[in-house]
């Protein structure tokens, strides 16, 4: 997909980037606040890319990984069967710089699934 369609990764990125920001801008991790941030996350993520690719035909999924900066590692995959040539994905990384420990680290993931099937001509 080009830049030039709906599927602007940049822009995309940048807009889900600012919906994580606006959640967790200043937050310490606290383990029953997770599954309350998850979701709105996830749910505003949603909604904004209903409008951008409202009058487009892609359907669409997200993750969201919420854990607290201890020094340690974290290691994630996903894995999807979809078209190379019309499918894509996004990664966001909050924050984009490391922070101290104690501090909330966030992992997005988006897959935009092309609805569009391009049939191969009979010979």
């Amino acid at each position: 997909m080009s830049e030039d369609s709906f599927w602007a990764k940049g822009k995309v990125a940048e807009e889900v980037y600012q919906i994580v920001v606006d959640e967790l801008k200043g937050k310490r991790f606290e383990e029953r606040k997770t599954s309350g941030w998850i979701n709105s996350i996830l749910e505003k993520t949603m909604a904004k890319l209903d409008t951008l690719g409202a009058d487009k035909a892609f359907k669409f999924s997200a993750t969201c990984t919420i854990v607290q900066r201890t020094g340690h590692g974290i290691h994630t995959a996903a894995a999807s069967y979809w078209d190379k040539n019309n499918d894509e994905t996004i990664q966001i990384q909050y924050p984009k710089k490391i922070r101290a420990p104690g501090s909330v680290a966030a992992f997005v993931t988006i897959f935009a699934y092309s609805m569009h099937v391009d049939q191969e001509e009979e010979l």
